[in-house]
């Protein structure tokens, strides 16, 4: 079954959050190859809401310690970050 990280940031200021959403966006797919979905939301000028979904429990492990290495790279750019995970009930992508 999927499984997915969702992150809710909170940045110190919006140059910060300017930086690390072009950062992520141009990155990420590369940094976490197993990923089948990644979203950047920008919820306000200091907030984000990121959100990866893996084909199961065992990709997800694998990209822990790429996570840890972004984070450790971007220290000072994140004021906080809360992270939920779980198995994904639903992904559903309307093409019309």
């Amino acid at each position: 079954m999927s499984y997915a990280r969702i992150n809710s940031m909170t940045f110190p200021a919006e140059k910060a959050a300017d930086t690390i959403q072009a950062k992520y966006s141009s990155t990420a797919p590369k940094g976490f190859p197993e990923a089948e979905l990644l979203t950047f939301v920008r919820t306000s000028p200091l907030t984000a809401s990121l959100t990866s979904i893996y084909p199961d429990k065992a990709a997800f492990d694998r990209s822990a310690e790429e996570r840890a290495r972004r984070m450790k790279e971007n220290e000072g750019m994140i004021e906080s970050v809360e992270t939920q995970e779980g198995e994904v009930a639903l992904v559903h992508v309307n093409k019309n």
